[in-house]
């Protein structure tokens, strides 16, 4: 699969990328539509996170990210976007992941589908 988007890097200190990447989405949600959209976090280093939000289908204006992902071996992980912090101490205490894909709707719910870095 091809993820386009736009990409800008976020720092994890005292897990403020909850409420950088928040505005992110905001930002876009308010351009195309929430349930229009999914978000790629990638290249965890340094206490930084590199994400990038895109369009479902098709390409976002401004892209300046292109990344192909595999298709499979993704694990999926659902629950209320009011639960995200508790969803992804779940996720993380099994090992560190390569990628993340986020969607969101307009019920509060999430969908996380996630790659272990060691899955080949």
């Amino acid at each position: 699969m091809i993820f386009c988007g736009i990409t800008k890097d976020f720092c994890l200190t005292n897990e403020q990328q909850y409420d950088t990447i928040g505005l992110f989405w905001d930002e876009l949600a308010s351009l195309y539509g929430l349930e229009n959209l999914q978000g790629l976090g990638y290249n965890w280093k340094d206490n930084k996170i590199s994400y990038a939000i895109g369009l479902k289908n098709g390409c976002i204006k401004g892209c300046n990210f292109h990344i192909e992902l595999p298709d499979k071996d993704w694990i999926t992980a659902t629950g209320k976007t009011d639960n995200l912090k508790q969803i992804y101490d779940e996720i993380y205490k099994d090992g560190v992941l390569q990628y993340e894909i986020e969607t969101f709707d307009e019920n509060g719910n999430c969908e996380i589908r996630y790659r272990r870095a060691t899955t080949k």
